[in-house]
C-alpha cells in the first residue's frame, strides 16, 4: 500500500512539474502536445484523490489494527485473572458446592474470551496461560496413595466429591457418604429471632465437576511441541559438564526396562 501511495505520489508531482514548465515556458513547444498538456491537470487531480482516498483506507486499517489490539489486550488480561481465580478457588483442595461452581463457571467465562481475541501473539499468550492453569489443576486434584511403592499420586476417592469433610481418612462406603451427604427431613417452626438451617447440598454440582476435569484433558487438536524433539542417540561416552547425568538416565532408559520389580535388557 506505501509503495501505491508513492508512486502516485511521484506521478503527480512530476505532471505538475511538466504543467508549471509549459506555463513559465520553459518546455519547447515543438516538444509538447498542446492536446496532451490540457490533461495534465486532470491526471494531477485524479492522481490527488486516489493518493487521499488510499491514505484513508490505510489510516483506517490501520486504526482497525490498533483496536483489535487494545480488545485482545484487555480480553488476555480478563482471561488471566479468571485462571488465577479458578486456581485460587480451588488450591485448598476443598469440596465445597458453591466454590466449585464459581470455579467452573469463572473458567468456562475465561475460556470463551479465545474467540474475541484474533491476533498471533496474543493468542499464544492465551495458550501458554491456559496449558499452566490445565497443569496446575492436574497437579492439584491428587492426592498421595495409601501404598508409596506402587504410585506416587491418585485420583481423589469419589467420597471426595460427595462433600464428605474428613474424605482423606473417611472409610465410608459410597452409600454411607451419599446418605450422610443429605440432610434428613425436619420440619422447623419459623420465628422472628432464629434463623433455618440450610440443608446440605448432596455433594459437589455434576456439571461444576464434569466441567474441571474436561478442561484437564487436551483439545483434540493440540499440537504438541515435544514431539518436534529429536531423540538421543544411546552413548553417553566422552559427555562432560551439565548433561552428564541426564544423558546417562536416557542411554539405561533405553537400554533396560523393569518389570515386577527386576531389570531386563531391552534387547
Amino acid at each position: 500500500m506505501d509503495k501505491v501511495v508513492k508512486f502516485l505520489i511521484f506521478i503527480v508531482v512530476i505532471t505538475l512539474i511538466v504543467a508549471m514548465a509549459n506555463i513559465f515556458g520553459l518546455i519547447p513547444e515543438d516538444c509538447i502536445d498542446p492536446e496532451k498538456m490540457r490533461t495534465l491537470p486532470a491526471i494531477a487531480i485524479s492522481s490527488g484523490v486516489l493518493i487521499a482516498s488510499i491514505t484513508y483506507i490505510s489510516n483506517n486499517k490501520n486504526q482497525l489494527s490498533d483496536r483489535q489490539k487494545e480488545s485482545d489486550e484487555i480480553n488476555l488480561l480478563i482471561a488471566k485473572d479468571g485462571f488465577d481465580e479458578t486456581y485460587t478457588l480451588l488450591k485448598d483442595l476443598n469440596n465445597d458446592r458453591v466454590t466449585w461452581i464459581r470455579a467452573a463457571r469463572i473458567l468456562y467465562k475465561s475460556l470463551e474470551l479465545k474467540k474475541d481475541i484474533k491476533l498471533p501473539q496474543f493468542l499464544k499468550s492465551f495458550e501458554v496461560s491456559e496449558e499452566r492453569l490445565r497443569n496446575q489443576l492436574y497437579r492439584l486434584l491428587q492426592t498421595d496413595p495409601e501404598n508409596p511403592d506402587q504410585s506416587d499420586k491418585v485420583s481423589l476417592p469419589p467420597q471426595f466429591f460427595y462433600g464428605i469433610d474428613n474424605w482423606r481418612d473417611c472409610k465410608m462406603s459410597l452409600n454411607e457418604a451419599a446418605i450422610d451427604s443429605k440432610s434428613p427431613i425436619i420440619a422447623y417452626s419459623v420465628e422472628i429471632d432464629k434463623v433455618l438451617p440450610e440443608p446440605k447440598a448432596g455433594g459437589l454440582s455434576e456439571s461444576s465437576v464434569i466441567a474441571i476435569y474436561d478442561f484437564l484433558e487436551y483439545p483434540d487438536d493440540y499440537s504438541d511441541p515435544l514431539s518436534k524433539i529429536k531423540p538421543w542417540p544411546n552413548n553417553y561416552n566422552g559427555i562432560y559438564g551439565i548433561e552428564q547425568g541426564a544423558r546417562r538416565y536416557i542411554s539405561h532408559k533405553m537400554t533396560y526396562s523393569v518389570i515386577d520389580k527386576k531389570i531386563h535388557s531391552r534387547e
